[in-house]
């Protein structure tokens, strides 16, 4: 639940119902459930010939491999934040002089688009396959046994997507709730306007780090 990873989640349930921001959660947790296990498997399967014949060309490319893969998470985070300052603008305007709707509103009628979807699972398997989560799969590198990588990687890959379903569905279901607690229904329009713009503030940074 670091601050990238929400910040990618975060445009995509303010304001929702807790099992369609659950949804997004569980989404994101599954593109990166996948790519872990990806690398943890290719990991564990070729980690006696990279301890033993890893020559600088290999680690040259694995390098630039990773910088490429950083760079592609920073651009997938302000996608994501430019299309929610769009669909927050969408609801925020009047209506024929009418009370702006809510992003909730908006949710109930369309749902998490086929698009949101996408953007969600496809940042949540370039976070899988970035290189500041590797630490997190040495386990799955250290075991002895194809038994003891796939269990741990199994279980890696479940608690991802329940713990980002859980945190987004308190997201969504609590800035619902406060909009109608606070008869304020533009705090969710709010709340996704500045989670965008700070989407893409970090992708910017993490773009240039990436470059650096």
């Amino acid at each position: 639940t670091g601050p990238d990873h929400l910040a990618a989640l975060l445009p995509r349930c303010c304001g929702q119902r807790w099992y369609r921001a659950g949804t997004v959660g569980a989404l994101w947790g599954m593109g990166h459930g996948v790519s872990a296990t990806i690398i943890g498997v290719l990991a564990f399967a070729l980690k006696s010939t990279f301890r033993n014949n890893m020559g600088a060309g290999t680690k040259k490319f694995l390098a630039g491999a990773s910088h490429v893969t950083e760079i592609a998470v920073g651009l997938s985070l302000i996608v994501i934040g430019i299309m929610g300052i769009r669909e927050a603008r969408e609801w925020e305007d009047e209506i024929d002089g009418v009370q702006p709707q809510s992003l909730s509103a908006a949710a109930a009628d369309a749902g998490v688009k086929a698009s949101q979807k996408r953007a969600v699972i496809f940042n949540g398997l370039l976070h899988g396959f970035s290189w500041d989560g590797a630490p997190s799969l040495a386990p799955a590198i250290a075991v002895a046994t194809w038994s003891g990588n796939l269990a741990f990687l199994s279980a890696y890959a479940v608690g991802t997507m329940v713990t980002m379903a859980a945190v987004t569905t308190l997201i969504g279901e609590g800035t619902r709730r406060a909009g109608e607690v606070f008869q304020r229904p533009d705090i969710p329009q709010k709340l996704s306007m500045f989670s965008s713009v700070l989407a893409i503030a970090i992708g910017a940074v993490w773009c240039g780090l990436a470059i650096a």
